[in-house]
């Protein structure tokens, strides 16, 4: 007796075999328009397709595994493609649009910001524009699921039949895909993205494809295993090392407090040394004072293109994830891990500084209003507040009017950030010494010809319009940048109180053209294809530029006019220590890192006064090392708690008198 509705599609004696078989050519059409979406060339996705690469045979019985599953479990094959289809599009949209307008391609950790995506669209609408290539795409997905909705007609199995084959597949599935030995050994070491691989994601994204090698980072760790978590008798002795470490470290010198304003510019870096770019006058002159009368030098950062909190973050906790057995970004971590660790505004506001926060955007993508505040910020003002510091924005009819004056560009004026930072500081400094951090806005992403009325700084070069429209708008925000911090300069350098101020760029800006690769592509910087990138195009593309300036020159922290390279996860142990304040057990052990390292990020670790190399064990002896794995302890420790002592049970016999008479 037939159970009601099981019935077989009329010609097919086996609709299990038949629906796999459709699945999986389900499977490799959707690959083929995955990678026309995330590379926007047709012949890509025509090779992919047509040539049974191991890439297209791996993807294709990824999605036909998960597409049977779900099919015959919920008994539509055409559901179950419905959805997988639906997930590999946005999965494939989100990279591509990513990888325009910031040049790096999906992370795992980006799902974090889903709830965002609203307001992510909104700042980058310029760039979400809809190609003939991804077009294409959606067709052939379509035609994929108008195939799938005739082959659940026709191949539909019996009830318990499709049972059985859904959890059969959901098994091979886990079989194949879950488990990362089974996982490496079939699929990623054959296309060379194994464990053993210490290569950022975007070369395995273009290896695998954005959706296996984002599932790479799921399953596969790329753990270098002699920096892995040692022994417990081991940790013991790296512990009491690094409590020698820090008793040799110097004092602290204290004294008057200074002011310590933090300036973050967006996007920001020294134009002037494109290679190929000749500028008939120098953009960034006032940084360049800047840099001549403090501290200045390449400043090493995790991302390019984007990622503005996570660098922030970095700066005001010191957390470098690569002492992590995970590859993340610490802005989607939850509060209470993150707030373990002492933070700059915590530690400054223990020390009597008023500490606050300023942002010429709204609070509407990273949600920092609550997090910051919890850091230890005071006060907090973006977008919206500033007629709590602005008088004429208090007294304006229209506040909202009043604000439309202030924009350059898309976004407001650095110059009106700067304003708003003195403002803040005269209003708050008589009361007690402060603490700022602003955030400049105006040289965002996006880049086009039109960003500008007009460009004040031409320059010469080989490249195609599109590129020197990019580049004029980059330039143009870099040097809007570089006067807002002259201004700042000339206000706090008539101030009897000492003052210092730090200025970094987050990161370069992703400079893509919609005619393919990017302004650095054309420039012969790297290559268009970021698979192909070398060390030295990482270390060049991930590095900015910094200055730490004081108008009480013993307060920098070497000689006026010095060059120092710096990174994301050490400028604010610079500042904490240009400041004064006394450091505690994590931050010590940060300035122990500091004396063996200018940086390490996830493409590449920075010797001590050294040149960029891919791995610590190429730049450090073997006493480095153990500094890299001695903090590797104190910060997984401090993380995952129950797992060891967090820093204060490891150093709680640990006494250091820093106070100076």
């Amino acid at each position: 007796m037939k159970l009601p509705g099981a019935r077989r599609g009329p010609g097919c004696e086996h609709p299990i075999v038949c629906s796999a078989a459709a699945a999986f050519a389900a499977g490799l059409l959707l690959c083929a328009a995955s990678e026309l979406i995330t590379t926007q060339n047709f012949r890509a996705a025509a090779a992919l397709l047509f040539g049974f690469s191991p890439r297209a045979v791996a993807t294709a019985a990824f999605l036909g595994l998960l597409i049977c599953a779900l099919g015959f479990l919920c008994r539509s094959l055409f559901a179950g493609g419905l959805l997988i289809s639906l997930a590999l599009a946005g999965i494939s949209f989100a990279n591509y649009y990513k990888m325009l307008i910031t040049s790096t391609p999906l992370y795992v950790q980006d799902i974090r910001l889903l709830g965002q995506v609203g307001g992510i669209m909104e700042l980058n609408s310029a760039s979400l524009k809809l190609s003939w290539a991804s077009g294409a795409a959606v067709a052939v997905m379509l035609l994929v699921l108008l195939g799938l909705f005739f082959a659940s007609r026709r191949f539909r199995p019996r009830l318990l039949q499709g049972l059985a084959a859904g959890i059969a597949a959901a098994l091979l599935f886990a079989g194949l895909f879950c488990l990362p030995g089974s996982a490496e050994a079939w699929f990623y070491a054959p296309l060379g993205s194994g464990s053993e691989s210490s290569e950022p994601q975007t070369v395995h994204n273009s290896r695998c494809g954005v959706l296996l090698g984002l599932w790479r980072s799921i399953v596969v760790s790329s753990a270098e295993e002699e920096l892995a978590i040692p022994e417990p008798d081991e940790e013991e002795l790296l512990l009491q090392s690094a409590r020698e470490w820090i008793e040799a470290l110097p004092e602290t010198e204290t004294g008057e407090k200074p002011n310590v304003v933090f300036v973050l510019g967006e996007s920001f870096f020294d134009v002037t040394e494109l290679p190929g770019v000749s500028y008939a006058e120098d953009p960034i002159t006032d940084f360049r004072r800047a840099c001549a009368e403090g501290v200045s030098g390449k400043f090493y950062t995790h991302t390019l293109g984007y990622g503005t909190e996570n660098i922030e973050l970095e700066i005001l906790t010191g957390i470098n994830t690569r002492f992590f057995s995970f590859d993340d970004m610490i802005y989607g971590w939850e509060q209470e891990k993150l707030l373990t660790y002492p933070s700059l505004p915590q530690l400054f506001s223990d020390a009597g500084y008023y500490t606050a926060y300023l942002h010429t955007f709204n609070d509407g993508i990273y949600e920092r209003a609550g997090l910051y505040t919890a850091l230890g910020f005071q006060d907090m003002f973006f977008s919206g507040d500033f007629a709590a510091i602005d008088p004429e924005a208090a007294a304006a009819a229209d506040y909202w009017a009043y604000m439309q004056g202030k924009l350059s560009g898309d976004f407001y004026s650095d110059e009106y950030l700067a304003q708003l930072t003195a403002m803040l500081f005269e209003q708050k400094v008589s009361e007690s010494p402060v603490f700022l951090w602003a955030v400049t806005m105006e040289n965002h992403t996006p880049f086009y010809a039109e960003k500008y009325p007009s460009y004040d700084f031409p320059f010469e070069s080989e490249l195609p319009d599109e590129a020197v429209g990019v580049l004029n708008s980059v330039t143009q925000g870099a040097a809007n940048c570089s006067e807002a911090l002259g201004q700042l300069v000339d206000y706090l350098s008539g101030r009897e109180e000492p003052v210092i101020i730090v200025f970094f760029g987050d990161h370069r800006p992703g400079t893509p053209l919609e005619s393919g690769g990017t302004v650095y592509s054309e420039l012969g910087i790297c290559p268009e294809n970021v698979a192909d990138w070398e060390l030295e195009d990482y270390a060049e593309l991930y590095s900015t530029d910094y200055v730490i300036w004081s108008n009480y020159p013993e307060l920098l922290p070497a000689e006026p006019g010095s060059r120092v390279n710096s990174a994301s996860t050490l400028l604010g142990l610079e500042a904490l220590q240009a400041a004064g304040i006394e450091l505690d057990e994590y931050w010590s052990m940060c300035a122990v890192v500091d004396t063996i390292s200018d940086g390490w990020t996830w493409n590449f670790f920075v010797p001590e006064g050294g040149e960029p190399c891919f791995s610590p064990f190429t730049g450090l002896d073997e006493d480095g090392l153990d500094v890299i794995r001695a903090m590797r302890v104190f910060m997984n420790s401090t993380f995952y708690g129950t797992d060891g002592p967090g820093f204060g049970d490891i150093f709680a016999d640990t006494e250091r008198d820093t106070d100076t008479e």
